[in-house]
């Protein structure tokens, strides 16, 4: 009677576990818009042209600079958060329907929020913008390349 009962307790284990979704390594990338040919920190680094294909076509400026990345472990059980710089912070959450949502916040409050796909590949954030410059988060599952 043992057996059984064991072998049951160790199949729904297995099926817990298979079911329960998998952490995913993400990539977060803060990006400057603006039409400076050379960024104001040397630091900083032109975007890959995999993101700039994406970007250009949708906003004006002339060049995209990478002013922050960070690799981060997404747990679909939990709502994952990122601190950034200038008191930033972003919150990735799974929803039950399987979109996931992000929120970009400030010190003072929800900049902008999206739903993406359970699938989606890349997630663009923006909200911040001046008549110089736009600051975008991206949050991605391929690691992003930067232009040498």
């Amino acid at each position: 009677m043992l057996r059984p009962t064991l072998l049951l307790a160790f199949f729904l284990t297995a099926l817990l576990c298979a079911a329960a979704p998998e952490k995913r390594t993400l990539y977060v990338q803060v990006i400057l818009g603006c039409d400076k040919d050379k960024p104001s920190n040397p630091a900083h680094k032109e975007v890959g042209p995999k993101l700039a294909a994406k970007l250009s076509p949708v906003f004006r400026w002339k060049h995209y600079w990478e002013t922050e990345r960070r690799k981060i472990e997404f747990d679909p059980a939990k709502v994952t958060k990122v601190e950034l710089a200038n008191q930033r912070t972003l919150e990735i959450e799974r929803l039950k329907t399987g979109e996931f949502e992000v929120r970009l916040l400030r010190k003072n409050g929800l900049v902008t929020k999206t739903r993406q796909p359970g699938k989606g590949g890349m997630a663009i954030l923006g909200g911040e913008e001046s008549s110089k410059d736009s600051f975008f988060v991206v949050i991605r599952a391929d690691e992003p390349v930067n232009r040498e």
